[in-house]
């Protein structure tokens, strides 16, 4: 019995069997079947555990690898194999030859099922990847094989959408794909000398073994598209781009690959790239911590032998630009300190790396910059403090190497600003280990750089742009033993920047340096505050926003907000002043001594104080005004606030003091008693010194602030201070001062006299001996003239203050022989006898003086002149509106006694001046009845009256000082009692008068006198009658009334108790809240308040009081507050801005408790809200007072009666007064601003419809403010474009209301010129801020109305000048060629880029049809030309989403290609090139035969000529189009270049230069050509038959350029065409055939010797064309008889010939004797009738 068989010996026999089958197979596909049936089986027989069954299999394989070898094409059965391989992973044997038999039999499957194959080659393989890299790698490179012939569906569509689900691909997958893909696209092949051993090979990107995968392992056929299997790389990259932009990866998983092909050199792979990294970008997360280490390792690379190499630099400029929006990235500050040591500092020694000049370079190093940037302002502080001190350095040293302070010659000076401004930005950023180093060696280099670097402007911004940086850093508190250090670069550096005498560079740095005081130090700190003296003092030349800056420092209140936060003032700290002596002793102690604020001596032991200020002199003069100005107005506020008298500081602080250290007796007194302590005297002495040597430093210029602050601290100071100052004995120096020409120092240096003179301690001897000096210049005074007579007037100027110092000092009577009696006498004499102004106004200002200290009086007058002409003589001068005129009277009338009668002595010197007073009233000038109001209150109440506060400058000898605010003693004169009274009902009675003079003047008295006799307890009583008084006023017409009634019922409110303030806001409020009037001077309907037209109306003008009731009713209820401002529409009560001036009635109605009202009735908030943007610049300040005087919180309240407001301004804006509209327009832009869309998008379609109405007022001033609300209402939408996905809801809610507007008849289409200029700037805007998601519903209308109107914009005068080009000595096609580069350039057409820029698919499937409607309904060139651009764009940048529609459009070309315009023709011809790139084969056959049609069967040249343009434009911009139809094109364009007419033929034969590479390729379509021109031979048209003729001509030309003979079948071809060409009479040109002719006898003898009737033909052609008479031609005949009888030694052709040229020759000869003129007749008219045919 037989053994039983084994499993092995089974196996072998199954094997064997299959063994013996295959080999038995006699055909290829009998052997075939087999295979697909067994070759599978068999290979699964691999993983048997028998040895001898696998090495059979393998024998067995070897047998099949010799039968299926090239170039058979035996089919394998891939799809089986392929399913083994993914089904056996743990087999690797099975693997490997399925792998094997699938590689080499894929490409023998058809199409179709090798792309079903696709699905099964994706799915598994990240798990075949762990198997086994190298199967991986294989099927990897199949799949991409595969996916070359894969059509991927429209991107957007629902087929891309489902993509990923077609391909069963599942997210490990995906994973896989998306990594190698994007491996892909980084790998560059690298050829290597020695591959087996040389090291790995590997590229920047990618390590040794991402290499080999790629590479198939080091197959170098893998890459070679000239192997079997290769494939072209960057057709595969361009691939697998497509392949990343479709639906078959998330935006995710495209992200890597996106990133990888933007860098790519190819602009086809980077284009797509762009695009799909624009898109997945938003989805990102960019702060994913493996996604930044990636990024940072593959811009490093690896280090490692095998590792990957750092990628290349554009590479790794788009991963610097990922890295600087990524917060994470900040986190690895050692790796971006790598970067900008490798990228600015180190010289690379990698090539693959190394960026090169130009371009690239400075985009690396850009990119490197804004990286940083980003880091440093992004990062945090501990992630910095590690390495921003060495980037510094590193950045420091390059910048030095460069060259510093000056750089070398050619260096980067961009790198160089850019350096500057990181170490800025580093610094600021980690300032503890950068800035705060004991030397701030930093800091002081930033400031020397800024000061002696020479790199120009935009290098100086930077290293402004870096102190700016660090300046935040040095403004939060330090560490004080810094302070010293600080403070001394800061001194160094504000100095000037002036040229050095060596004339080094130097830039001024002082404006910087004040920068810093005033940020970095407190307002207490001496030095900051004289760097800001510094830099106010310089002059005219310095720069102004150095002197600003300056000044904020020096102003506490500008200090405060410069260095505090706005919106936080309840938070501001109290400001602390610096110590007034520590101030002065730094400022003139220890700046020229040079000593350490912390070393300095003590002032009292230094020089002194005239020694002092002269040292300070020498170095800083120009500094005298502020800082004598700075240093008081700081001892004016340390007196006040010793004394509790400061108020916080305000605007205007400086000014504000002043005023009232010269209005305020309290506050005098304080100064008085701060001067008066010891420790602050020789302060005081300095400041008096230096402004005294000022004052007598230079006679001729003007004393400016100067004189009068050394005035002011003369006068209030001890005299202790004087004496230390040293004044007393330098009297004698104000001598030139007084005699100077100059008016203010006079009268400054007289005024100085009189304090400083008048002293005792004064030295008598020198005052007796200037007094001599000075009477003998005055006694002469008639004789002085010019400068002179200003000497004159000092010396009487001097005297007066003098003389009545010393009365007031002494309060000794002067004996009859005083020399003031002399005075007194010139005085009288100049008084009557001069006529000049100069000598009166010194009269004028001694009367004054020595009035008010009773040195004159009424007796010492009248021994000169009677006191009734004396008075006389001032009041003339006062009646001219001499201001001190006006004062002298008002001061000389205190020296007379008041009239003891009641009903006042008419003759009595008080009386007297009195009428002299009053009858002022008449001189016009507002102004000069201030002085006269203040004269008068000198007349009522003396020196009671508070306008001579500041003119007691000198303390009586019994002035009490305990307490320090005791009374001040005056000089005493007559007694006042009743004439206050008397003066104040004069004035009352004055303001009821109808004489407006009089009226203007007794309203300006009344408020003089309440200012300056108020606060006298008679005057009490008159406060009621005041308020009424000034209540008939407010509604005068005249402004200043107005302005001084305002002002007076604001006084009058400040006088009164509580109780009377009560009762006059009642009053007050009910004489405009009542029905009935109780004002004075009522006013009735009819009373007119305005000149006619003064506010004029659309229809008329307001007038009456009628007019002006209209306010009321337009509110609706006579019960409302709004009715105490019922004139507040246009009366001149409210539209004055004296009703609500400073001293107003917004004080009034603030101060009382009136917020009752409209709380009640909030249907005011409308009327008020809009009122307040009324065109009347009054009415606009009135309501503005009105509002913030009773409207608490105005942000609350117009957020709660929003709509209300909204709906009244619409309601308002087309209203019929005009400035209504206009206040309503600006009304609503104010109300837009700055508020959430949600609280007015329901009002969004009426504002914009109502703006754009108004755009068309009428009335010019409406307009622009329409135009205004327009540019807010366009600002407030791009912006809320801008900001991206935040705003994205809002964005679209108003385009979705806005767009549809903007094109409807109310914009675009608009008759108004304005509204449509406005409506295209609104859209440019619109476009260029949105975004796709916002803009992609409204492109393809938005696209079609801006092609529109690229015509409708162009101006009307291009159209005339294009119609009479020939008169402006231009041409039709320069003024279009200017046209077209306008459409180019033009904003429009960057928009209309923008929206397809933008488009997604199903955007674009409703732009096309949009397109189409604007191309057809074009007119102007413009349009027409962008219609054609617009299908360029489409095409080259758009392929994707335009492929589909691109066969529609190059039909629709044909059809504009026949614009009578050369330019649009030839425009819309080019574009047909760009759209061939598209289009479908069908369609550009159809477009061919369109040309064809064009050419051959249109009767004008321009015709022709458009078919030319198609062709050269297919063959330029879609040459591999042109190459696949080459066989139905070029045999056209071969004939067409033979045409007649030279811009037709240059067309042509561009074109056909461009394709052929020779002459010899005529013959690959020679049967085309022959056959196309053959058609033509015969045609009607003689321009096709012409050029026919001589395209056979040129076929026979081109086909023998070699020496060889023409071979029998392309001679038989050509023949036929040949003969009929030569057929016919003969025509200009026809010897070009006659040569071919020629040609084709002399090379086509294979041809005639073999048949008979073509070799007769040709004799007979050829005697025919000899015998031809026309002249012109007849030479070229007999030359072509000649050589077609030496070229067919065939023929005896001598006889004819002889024939021929007998009859010729007799021709010629008989010619000779025949009139030669009717012979050329003849002649010539054959000869033009042949060339007419």
């Amino acid at each position: 019995m037989a053994s039983a068989e084994t499993p092995e010996d089974k196996e072998l026999r199954l094997v064997r069997n299959v063994e013996f089958k295959i080999a038995s197979a006699s055909t290829d596909k009998k052997l075939e079947e087999l295979l697909d049936k067994f070759l599978a089986p068999l290979l699964l027989k691999l993983g048997s555990e028998s040895l001898a069954v696998r090495n059979k299999v393998i024998s067995i394989c070897q047998h099949i690898n010799k039968r299926i070898l090239p170039p058979q094409e035996i089919k394998l059965p891939v799809q089986k194999l392929l399913g083994q391989f993914k089904e056996n992973g743990d087999v690797a044997l099975i693997r490997h030859f399925d792998i094997l038999y699938i590689q080499q039999g894929i490409s023998r499957v058809p199409l179709s099922e090798r792309l079903e194959l696709l699905p099964i080659l994706i799915q598994g393989i990240a798990a075949d990847y762990t198997r086994s890299s190298q199967h991986a790698s294989q099927l990897l490179h199949l799949i991409l094989r595969l996916l070359v012939h894969f059509k991927l569906p429209l991107r957007g569509s629902k087929e891309d959408d489902e993509l990923r689900t077609t391909l069963g691909l599942n997210d490990d997958d995906a994973a896989f794909l998306s990594k190698w893909f994007g491996k892909l696209l980084l790998l560059t092949i690298v050829r290597q000398a020695n591959p087996e051993t040389g090291p790995s090979p590997k590229c920047p990107g990618l390590s040794a073994e991402e290499y080999k995968f790629l590479t198939l392992h080091g197959n170098p056929d893998a890459w070679n598209p000239g192997a079997p299997a290769g494939l072209n790389l960057v057709e595969t990259k361009a691939l697998v781009a497509k392949l990343m932009a479709s639906g078959m990866l998330k935006d995710n998983e495209k992200f890597l690959p996106a990133l990888f092909a933007s860098a790519d050199p190819n602009s086809r792979i980077s284009d797509v790239g762009e695009d799909v990294l624009k898109r997945v970008v938003l989805s990102q997360d960019l702060e994913d911590k493996n996604l930044v280490e990636g990024l940072l390792g593959l811009y490093f690379g690896s280090g490692t032998p095998d590792g990957a190499l750092p990628v290349k630099t554009p590479m790794r400029i788009k991963i610097l630009g990922i890295l600087a929006k990524s917060v994470t990235s900040t986190k690895y500050p050692q790796q971006i300190s790598r970067i900008v040591e490798e990228g600015l500092l180190s010289v690379d020694q990698d090539p693959t790396s190394r960026t090169t000049a130009g371009r690239e370079a400075s985009k690396f190093r850009s990119a490197i910059f804004s990286m940083v940037n980003f880091v440093a302002r992004c990062g945090a502080r501990a992630d910095l403090a590690l390495v921003a001190e060495g980037l510094v350095g590193n950045l420091r040293g390059f910048i030095e190497d460069q060259g510093w302070p000056t750089p070398d010659h050619d260096q980067d000076l961009e790198i160089r600003g850019y350096g500057y401004e990181t170490i800025g930005l580093l610094a600021k950023a980690a300032p503890e280990k950068i800035l705060f180093e004991p030397s701030l060696s930093l800091l002081e280099w930033l400031f020397r750089s800024l000061r002696e670097d020479t790199s120009g402007r935009d290098v100086a911004v930077s290293i402004e742009e870096a102190l700016s940086s660090v300046l935040g850093a040095f403004s939060q508190p330090f560490d004080h033993s810094l302070r010293s250090r600080f403070r001394k670069i800061l001194l160094k550096y504000s100095s000037s920047g002036e040229q050095s005498s060596s004339e080094k560079f130097s830039r001024s740095t002082r404006y910087v340096a004040t920068r810093f005081a005033n940020r970095c130090l407190p307002y207490d700190d001496v030095l900051a505050r004289w760097i800001n003296i510094l830099a106010v003092s310089g002059g005219t030349a310095e720069r102004h926003e150095v002197v600003e800056e300056g000044k904020k420092g020096l102003d506490p209140y500008w200090f405060m907000m410069l260095n505090s936060l706005p919106g936080l003032e309840s938070e501001r700290q109290p400001i602390s002043f610096p110590k007034f002596d520590n101030l002065v002793s730094f400022i003139f102690g220890e700046l020229h001594d040079g000593e350490e604020e912390d070393d300095r001596m003590d002032i009292d032991e230094l020089e002194d104080v005239p020694t002092t200020v002269r040292l300070f002199l020498q170095h800083h003069a120009p500094a005298i005004p502020a800082t004598v100005s700075f240093c008081s107005q700081v001892a004016m506020h340390a007196a006040l606030a010793d004394k509790g008298l400061h108020d916080e500081p305000s605007d205007g602080w400086g000014r504000k003091l002043e005023t009232a250290m010269s209005t305020d007796r309290r506050d005098r007194q304080a100064f008085r008693a701060y001067a008066a302590e010891s420790h602050h005297h020789r302060s005081l002495a300095i400041l008096l010194r230096a402004t005294y040597d000022r004052l007598t430093q230079d006679e001729l210029g003007d004393t400016g602030d100067v004189g009068s602050t050394f005035i002011r601290l003369c006068s209030l100071s001890p005299d202790d201070v004087w004496v230390q100052a040293n004044l007393l004995r330098d009297v004698r120096r104000l001598e030139p001062s007084i005699l100077s020409n100059n008016p203010t120092r006079r009268a400054v240096a007289g005024h100085a006299y009189g304090l400083l003179a008048s002293h005792s301690a004064c030295d008598a001897t020198l005052l007796q001996q200037l007094h001599d000096m000075f009477f003998n210049r005055i006694k002469n005074w008639q004789a002085a003239v010019g400068a002179e007579v200003n000497r004159v007037h000092g010396v009487i100027t001097a005297l007066g203050y003098y003389f009545s110092r010393v009365h007031w000092r002494s309060k000794a009577t002067f004996p009859d022989d005083h020399p003031v009696y002399q005075l007194l006498q010139i005085v009288t004499d100049i008084l009557q006898n001069s006529k000049d102004a100069t000598l009166k106004g010194a009269v004028f200002s001694c009367v004054d003086q020595l009035s008010l200290f009773h040195v004159l009086t009424p007796t010492a007058v009248t021994r000169y002149m009677k006191f009734e002409d004396f008075t006389q003589e001032i009041f003339n001068s006062a009646k001219a509106g001499t201001a001190s005129a006006i004062i002298a009277l008002g001061h000389l009338s205190m020296i007379t006694e008041e009239s003891t009668d009641s009903t006042g002595d008419e003759t009595s010197d008080h009386t007297l001046i009195a009428n002299k007073l009053y009858e002022l009233h008449e001189v016009r000038q507002a102004e000069v009845q201030f002085s006269v109001g203040e004269a008068i209150s000198c007349f009522a109440c003396g020196w009671e009256s508070t306008a001579l506060i500041a003119e007691l400058d000198v303390e009586h000898p019994n002035q009490q000082h305990d307490p320090w605010d005791a009374d001040i003693l005056t000089p005493t004169g007559p007694e006042r009692t009743t004439t206050l009274a008397t003066v104040v009902e004069k004035a009352l009675k004055g303001c009821r008068q109808t004489k407006p003079a009089l009226k203007k003047a007794s309203v300006i008295w009344l408020l003089c006198l309440l200012q300056y006799c108020g606060h006298k307890p008679e005057f009490q009583s008159y406060l009621q009658n005041c308020q009424t008084a000034f209540k008939s006023c407010l509604s005068d017409r005249d402004e200043v009334v107005q302005e001084a009634a305002s002002r007076g019922l604001g006084l009058v409110y400040e006088k009164g108790d509580r109780q009377l303030k009560d009762d006059l806001v009642r009053d007050l409020v009910g004489s405009f809240s009542d029905n009935k009037s109780k004002m004075s001077g009522t006013v009735s309907e009819d009373t007119q308040l305005f000149e006619p037209g003064a506010l004029p109306t659309g229809d008329g003008s307001i007038t009456t009081y009628k007019d002006i009731l209209s306010l009321a009713s337009e509110v609706g209820d006579s019960s409302l507050v709004y009715r105490f401002m019922s004139l507040a529409s246009n009366n001149s009560i409210w539209s004055s801005r004296a009703a609500f001036g400073r001293f107003g009635l917004s004080n009034i109605f603030s101060d009382s408790s009136v917020d009752g009202y409209l709380a009640e009735n909030p249907k005011l908030y409308p009327k008020l809200y809009r009122y307040r943007f009324d065109p009347n610049p009054n009415v606009q300040r009135s309501m503005n007072d009105i509002w913030n005087a009773l409207v608490k919180d105005s942000s609350t309240t117009i957020d709660k009666h929003f709509d209300a407001i909204m709906e009244d301004l619409l309601t308002s804006i087309l209203t019929k007064e005009w400035r209504v509209r206009q206040a309503s327009c600006a009304a609503v832009a104010d109300l837009v601003q700055g508020r959430n869309i949600e609280k007015y998008e329901k009002f969004l379609d009426q504002i914009w419809d109502k703006c754009f109405k108004v755009l068309d007022d009428i009335k010019e001033s409406v307009r622009a403010a329409a135009a205004s609300l327009a540019r807010v209402l366009t600002g407030i939408l791009t912006r809320s474009l801008e900001s991206g996905d935040s705003s994205i809801k809002s964005a679209s809610a108003m385009l979705s209301r806005v767009l549809p507007f903007l094109l409807s008849s109310s914009g675009l289409e608009s008759s108004a010129e304005e509204v449509r200029i406005f409506a295209v700037h609104t859209l440019l805007q619109i476009v260029k801020k949105s975004n796709a998601k916002t803009l992609n519903p409204h492109s393809p209308e938005l696209v079609e109305r801006l092609l529109g109107l690229l015509s409708s914009l162009e101006p009307e005068a291009v159209n005339y000048i294009h119609l009479n080009a020939s008169k402006y000595n231009l041409t039709e096609q320069k003024i279009d060629d200017m046209r077209l580069a306008n459409v180019r350039s033009s904003p429009l057409t960057e928009s209309i880029d923008r929206c397809l820029d933008l488009a997604d698919a199903d955007t674009m499937k409703e732009l096309v049809p949009h397109i189409q409607v604007a191309m057809k309904n074009a007119v102007g060139l413009p349009s027409k030309v962008g219609c054609s651009r617009i299908l360029v764009t489409l095409s080259t940048r758009h392929n994707f989403l335009f492929k589909p529609y691109a066969d529609a459009f190059l039909k629709l070309v044909q059809k504009y290609i026949h614009d009578r315009n050369d330019t649009v023709s030839s425009s819309y011809a080019a574009a047909a090139g760009y759209v061939a790139r598209l289009a479908s084969d069908k369609q550009l056959l159809a477009t061919i035969a369109f040309c064809h049609k064009l050419y051959f069967e249109s009767e004008d040249d321009k015709s022709r000529l458009a078919a030319g343009d198609i062709v050269l434009s297919i063959s330029k911009n879609a040459a591999d189009r042109f190459t696949s139809v080459s066989s139905e094109l070029l045999p056209f364009v071969f004939l067409a270049k033979h045409d007649s007419n030279d811009a037709v033929k240059k067309l042509f034969e561009d074109t056909w230069s461009d394709n052929v590479a020779g002459s010899r390729a005529v013959l690959l379509y020679l049967k085309e050509i022959v056959a196309l021109a053959d058609q033509y031979l015969e045609s009607q048209k003689w321009v096709l038959k012409h050029t026919a003729a001589k395209t056979i001509a040129d076929t026979v030309i081109s086909i023998t350029a070699g020496k060889e003979d023409i071979e029998k079948k392309n001679a038989e071809t050509i023949w036929p065409s040949l003969d009929r060409a030569m057929g016919g009479k003969t025509w200009e040109g026809k010897e070009i055939v006659l040569d071919a002719f020629v040609r084709f006898v002399e090379r086509g003898q294979k041809l005639w010797d073999a048949d008979k009737k073509v070799a007769k033909q040709i004799e007979k052609v050829v005697i025919r064309e000899a015998k031809r008479q026309n002249k012109a031609y007849r030479p070229f005949a007999l030359e072509a008889l000649g050589n077609v009888a030496r070229a067919r030694t065939d023929l005896e052709l001598s006889g004819t010939t002889a024939e021929i040229v007998e009859s010729v020759l007799d021709e010629i000869l008989g010619e000779k004797g025949e009139d030669e003129g009717e012979k050329m007749d003849v002649d010539g008219g054959e000869v033009l009738k042949d060339v007419a045919l």
